[in-house]
């Protein structure tokens, strides 16, 4: 007897062809994420706009951790995103207040030219951030920020851009535009 709960497919080893991190982000309020989808894949969004983040390199990562109880039967899903925006000034602090009272659905284009969803249906937050002076001439200046989502589903794969990442979401607008 079949359930919703059957297998379907095995996985095979895979080619050593890809590499970790992220190249940027985009932040949108969850409240203007209205998404489409084919199969379980983003293939568009309402018109909104997703503010985006350039990384440095080796600066960013997403990790989904799957957490299960068996004596309650639930699963979820948790994302945490963590990135480096380098350079403290006046006008980031501003945005970070924002961003910290914002519940947000987060972009992640990552280094294998993959573009990821977080935060889709509960909202991805900020929970913890720092901004680092250093000690040394060479220490880093920046803002090192963590932002995480718990989700019934995990991450959403959105699709392959054509020409520049996000391009494949017609609706969406990315600012600063690529």
């Amino acid at each position: 007897m079949a359930s919703h709960c059957d297998l379907t497919a095995g996985r095979l080893l895979d080619c050593k062809d890809s590499v970790g991190g992220i190249r940027s982000i985009l932040l949108m309020p969850l409240t203007d994420y209205v998404p489409t989808y084919t199969a379980t894949v983003l293939t568009n969004v309402a018109a909104a706009t997703g503010f985006r983040y350039d990384l440095p390199k080796a600066t960013g990562s997403l990790a989904e951790n799957i957490t299960i109880s068996t004596e309650n039967g639930t699963v979820f899903y948790e994302d945490t995103l963590t990135i480096k925006l380098h350079r403290l000034d006046n006008a980031m602090r501003n945005e970070l207040i924002l961003i910290a009272q914002t519940r947000m659905v987060c972009f992640i284009l990552d280094n294998n030219n993959n573009q990821w969803c977080i935060g889709e249906v509960l909202g991805a937050e900020l929970t913890a951030g720092t901004a680092n002076t250093g000690t040394a001439l060479g220490d880093a200046y920046a803002y090192d920020l963590t932002i995480m989502s718990q989700e019934r589903e995990p991450m959403r794969n959105a699709g392959a851009y054509t020409t520049n990442p996000w391009d494949n979401l017609a609706n969406l607008t990315v600012s600063p535009a690529y």
